[in-house]
């Protein structure tokens, strides 16, 4: 399960409150009462120039009128002068508010430190300031806070802690801490896993017409994970988050639209949904559109056009994708070969655990492939990962590296272990070593009956030599 970037949502703005507006009052005497050092009067008239209020809209005006405010600390007009400030001038007027305890300066100020913005880049002091307004009562920074403990960014990792903070930001009535509770407790990520729990937590999110509280319930709704299966009702609502700029949304709609769950298979409005999920930066939406371009389902086959959306999903961390590269790049019509890139692409997947990118990458390194020097424990090691990874064709070629020495120690036990879990696979290479060790008696007992059956096996699994054996010993 993909979690969603609650911290990037607060970083964004998208979780602030905006200063309400001040009930409509003669400009006369506020100016009189302003003019008498009044700082809320001051903000108050200043709002109304700003909106042409009672007299001419006046930016320039207002403007003073807000600084004049916020000189005699009145918080909301320093943190409405950061709004219309450059980013050095709206760190120090954010920071002046804060420091007049508002919570909702304190959380835009942390949100610039974990951007950047404006200030040098501070994970740790953006976590202390979210603390501050958490505990005012500021439910957004405890919501901001969470997700940094949750990854340990800035903080010591308390996935624990993040919930926490997460329910008390719920009960405060932010939507976004419901949805990442909700996430928790449908994975079960440091609270105990529950599904019921998770949807109503989703609902709740989703009342508030927040988009990532609705693909929530859409997943539960999905899967029948806390709530009775609903393909149709789950395809509506991925629909109405993907609308509202949730991108996992358009993502899981996409899905049924290529597979025919709760909808009519559209292949066409597959490829739009996972464009759409690409476009607003979901790496997997990127590698479902960039399969569809090269496997050409739904749309007219094209690798040149599928290269480069496998590379933002690479790059947006899904490892599938760097594989897939890899594999353009190493030799495909109309892509113009590339082995280097196609070697850093295989070793970016593989590291990130795309066993298929490891099992690419391993006879490179076996036979030598250029610019790739023969290394064959390194062929072996890569081969064991991807064997790890349920491939079996790789646990076959470890085993043959293992009983024939091959640039490793030989092992005929490990070996003749890994030729038995291929066979019982289903792969008929293995099942036939197997059968040509049991009737040799090399490193087991003979066995010319078990032999048989291996060959049987074998010929079974497509191994042509397994066949002619069976019908010569018929």
């Amino acid at each position: 399960m993909l979690k969603p970037s609650l911290a990037a949502l607060f970083a964004l703005g998208l979780l602030s409150v905006p200063v309400q507006a001040q009930t409509p009052a003669d400009p006369a005497t506020l100016k009189k009462s302003c003019d008498k050092g009044a700082a809320l009067d001051c903000f108050t008239l200043a709002g109304m120039q700003a909106r042409g209020e009672g007299m001419p809209k006046d930016a320039g005006k207002a403007e003073s009128l807000y600084k004049k405010a916020c000189n005699a600390n009145h918080a909301p007009a320093c943190l409405e002068l950061s709004r219309l400030s450059k980013a050095d001038e709206a760190v120090k007027l954010l920071d002046r508010a804060c420091t007049l305890q508002s919570g909702e300066a304190c959380g835009l100020l942390a949100a610039r430190y974990q951007a950047g913005d404006g200030v040098e880049k501070n994970m740790t002091h953006a976590a202390e300031i979210h603390q501050k307004a958490c505990d005012g009562g500021w439910g957004a920074s405890c919501l901001a806070l969470g997700a940094l403990l949750h990854d340990g960014r800035g903080v010591p990792k308390d996935v624990a802690k993040a919930n926490a903070l997460y329910a008390k930001a719920c009960e405060a009535d932010e939507p976004a801490s419901c949805a990442a509770l909700g996430f928790a407790y449908r994975t079960g990520d440091g609270v105990t896993k529950d599904p019921a729990k998770a949807m109503a937590l989703f609902h709740k999110a989703c009342d508030k017409r927040l988009a990532l509280g609705c693909y929530g319930v859409a997943l539960g709704l999905e899967s029948g994970e806390g709530e009775a299966k609903n393909l149709a009702h789950a395809f509506e609502l991925h629909g109405w988050a993907c609308d509202n700029g949730e991108p996992r949304g358009c993502h899981s709609r996409a899905l049924m639209f290529r597979d025919g769950l709760g909808t009519t298979k559209d292949a066409a409005k597959a490829v739009e949904g996972f464009q759409k999920a690409c476009d607003s930066g979901f790496g997997p939406g990127c590698h479902e559109v960039a399969v569809l371009y090269e496997t050409g389902r739904g749309t007219k086959r094209d690798f040149v056009r599928a290269v480069p959306l496998y590379g933002k999903a690479c790059n947006a961390g899904d490892v599938r994708s760097c594989g897939r590269l890899g594999r353009l790049y190493n030799g495909t019509p109309g892509v113009e070969v590339d082995k280097d890139q196609a070697i850093g692409f295989f070793k970016q997947g593989c590291d990130g655990g795309d066993f298929a990118s490891c099992s690419a990458l391993a006879p490179m390194y076996e036979f030598g492939d250029a610019p790739v020097t023969r290394d064959l424990p390194q062929a072996a090691n890569l081969f064991k990962k991807a064997c790890g990874g349920g491939i079996q064709p790789d646990c076959f070629s470890l085993a043959r590296m293992l009983r024939d020495g091959h640039g490793i120690n030989p092992d005929v036990p490990q070996a003749l272990e890994l030729f038995t879990k291929s066979c019982n696979a289903g792969l008929g290479t293995a099942c036939y070593e197997l059968a040509v060790h049991t009737e040799t008696g090399k490193g087991v007992p003979i066995d010319r009956d078990r032999a048989k059956a291996f060959y049987k096996k074998a010929c079974d699994g497509g191994d042509k030599r397994g066949c002619d054996k069976v019908r010569y010993q018929d």
